[in-house]
């Protein structure tokens, strides 16, 4: 049985790769559901729960909180210094790039219907890693 060879270089480099994570996303810990609870209300720390499968971390308290916010704040490859939406913004934006990809494609896109469907996409993308919350309270789009 061939055994695979991991070398201290390596290892130490996936320390310090850990160790950046949690200096740009410290808050990437379990939240307690009482913690939960008391930032956004028992029901929707309990919706919350039921998208991410049951364990909620305090980015996913962060992220939620930032979306109550009159502005949030975006980081992606068409605004490397972030830019401020609300969410109507976000969503008219989306649409159109969406319609916009729809005409080019052929394909047909399903198009937000309201600022909750804007909530509740952020959300689906912060679950599956697709965009992270910063310690300065910024969603940006996660590397390859």
């Amino acid at each position: 049985m061939a055994r695979k060879k991991t070398t201290k270089s390596s290892k130490r480099r996936q320390q310090v790769l850990a160790r950046r994570e949690h200096v740009l996303y410290p808050g990437y810990v379990f939240c307690p559901p009482s913690e939960a609870e008391q930032a956004l209300g028992a029901e929707r720390a309990g919706e919350l729960l039921a998208q991410y499968g049951g364990e909620l971390r305090k980015a996913d308290v962060q992220l939620e909180l930032l979306l109550r916010e009159e502005r949030f704040r975006v980081v992606d490859s068409g605004h490397p210094e972030g830019h401020a939406w609300t969410l109507r913004e976000y969503m008219d934006d989306y649409n159109k790039d969406m319609a916009a990809d729809a005409q080019l494609t052929g394909e047909e896109y399903n198009l937000l219907p309201d600022e909750q469907a804007v909530i509740e996409m952020l959300h689906d993308w912060h679950r599956d890693n697709t965009i992270s919350v910063t310690r300065d309270g910024v969603i940006e789009w996660r590397p390859a």
